[in-house]
């Protein structure tokens, strides 16, 4: 494939995908470095039982597949299968949207769907978090069951990530997503604008890779430098930036395990 342009999708996105321009592919891999995804774009074309996806008007798209067998259900703005196909139109629920992109996902059963859910939080919504080693942040403690966190947070949006956590839980006025295990209890907190983390009472997000990586250097905190990361490990903490090799890009994430 040659050399990719590595990205982090997300602030919070645990691995970086590997993009292709040229190629119009975007490769997604999982925690244990194995392709868990195939993004199609243009330049590149994608079709389906003979069918071209990319660039048609979406209704043309979803009635000729229709007709050989194959149903797709709508998710804000894209389209899914239950063969691990989506159909993605920009956001756009207009019939006659194109669509941008397809996905190829390795497990037919992904299913992409976010659920809400509501209570009502037992404190005012905080997004300043001081990481405790081991522990946590003041609003969320690794090893916490999941009822206990979704009382004290309030409301959010839940769905099952396709690799590391078994469910997550994304609670936006705090600026915190929270991973369980298939136990239920937590084992992954990420942290992202709104919010700020601070580590020996040092701000990281927003700061950039370079100085913090001095600061925390010079307090006498272990700093591994990794592909478009920081990793403290004695705080259990890993600091991530957009894409590699550009120490003076912003943190943009703080995840905390």
């Amino acid at each position: 494939m040659g050399v990719p342009a590595p990205f982090r999708r997300s602030a919070t996105s645990a691995e970086l995908d590997d993009q292709y321009d040229d190629l119009g592919l975007i490769l997604s891999f999982d925690d244990q470095d194995l392709l868990g995804s195939i993004v199609v774009t243009a330049p590149a074309q994608a079709g389906f039982h003979g069918v071209a996806l990319l660039g048609g008007p979406v209704s043309r798209v979803l009635s000729t597949l229709a007709d050989l067998g194959s149903e797709f259900v709508a998710d804000d703005g894209s389209w899914a299968s239950g063969l691990g196909l989506v159909l993605d139109c920009g956001g756009s629920t207009d019939a006659d949207a194109p669509v941008h992109s397809v996905t190829v996902h390795a497990s037919a059963a992904w299913n992409p769907e976010i659920e809400l859910f509501s209570s009502t939080p037992a404190q005012e919504p905080k997004r300043v978090h001081a990481v405790t080693p081991g522990v946590g942040i003041p609003l969320v403690r690794l090893g916490e069951p999941m009822a206990e966190v979704r009382a004290r947070m309030g409301s959010g949006a839940t769905w099952r990530p396709p690799f590391g956590p078994s469910r997550a839980d994304s609670f936006w006025e705090e600026g915190v997503e929270v991973g369980y295990d298939v136990q239920g209890f937590v084992s992954r907190i990420a942290v992202e604008r709104p919010a700020q983390v601070l580590l020996e009472g040092r701000e990281l997000i927003g700061v950039p890779a370079g100085e913090i990586r001095t600061q925390l250097s010079e307090s006498g905190i272990t700093v591994l430098s990794e592909e478009a990361e920081l990793v403290c490990p004695q705080a259990g903490v890993r600091l991530l930036v957009a894409r590699p090799g550009d120490d003076g890009l912003p943190i943009c994430g703080v995840i905390i395990e």
